[in-house]
């Protein structure tokens, strides 16, 4: 039987986790969506379904991620203050949608790098490539997930709410940042055609067709 500090202490820690994977997910979304041409573009790179159905995935994977970002906010407000509030209902379907787009992602990523196919994901940016600190940070972000579906629901109060709040966020922007920064800074260096296949011409097409849309250009790729 859990003590109650100890109850807290993985409620928080859940908090934290669910709450950095937001935020990564936060700025994704607002990524993909200031620059949709140039992520259905970097979609086309991967071949098969998501290819074929890249405006589509090139539409819906922003308003899911910003969706579920708003939602992991929620975890943010203490345990005291979000027992009865509705805003808690929230909560769940961000929780379930974090832990199954990260663990969907991490699948896809894993199978590409068994396959030894290394394309540009547009995670991030339009040079974020897969690799395996992709499936790292996929998984954590499913953890966060999970980590946030159960303490969603705590009702213990302590620590008191402003330090749980400034523990929560500070907390989730240090993890948010070693997933987007740190992670990708532990991947070995690679060859500049190393995973092109002999589609550099390929690649720099698409690095031309995306900084003229990132210049403004309005005609699509």
């Amino acid at each position: 039987m859990k003590t109650r500090r100890e109850h807290m202490e993985w409620t928080l820690l859940g908090a934290v986790c669910a709450t950095g994977s937001g935020f990564l997910l936060l700025t994704a979304g607002w990524w993909k969506l200031r620059h949709r041409q140039a992520f259905a573009l970097t979609l086309r790179e991967h071949g098969g379904s998501v290819a074929s159905h890249a405006s589509p995935l090139a539409r819906a994977l922003p308003v899911v991620e910003l969706a579920v970002g708003l939602g992991a906010m929620v975890l943010v407000l203490p345990p005291s203050a979000r027992a009865d509030s509705s805003l808690l209902a929230l909560a769940w379907p961000a929780m379930l949608g974090m832990a199954v787009l990260g663990g969907v992602f991490a699948g896809y990523a894993g199978v590409q790098l068994a396959r030894g196919l290394r394309p540009r994901c547009g995670c991030l940016d339009s040079r974020d490539r897969l690799g395996p600190h992709t499936v790292v940070r996929a998984v954590v972000i499913a953890c966060g997930g999970v980590g946030g579906w159960l303490s969603a629901d705590a009702t213990t109060s302590a620590p008191p709410p402003l330090l749980w709040v400034l523990t929560v966020v500070a907390g989730g922007l240090l993890v948010a940042t070693v997933l987007a920064v740190g992670l990708p800074l532990l991947a070995p260096p690679r060859a500049s055609a190393d995973g092109d296949r002999g589609g550099a011409g390929r690649h720099q097409l698409a690095d031309h067709l995306r900084s003229r849309h990132l210049a403004g250009d309005e005609q699509p790729p």
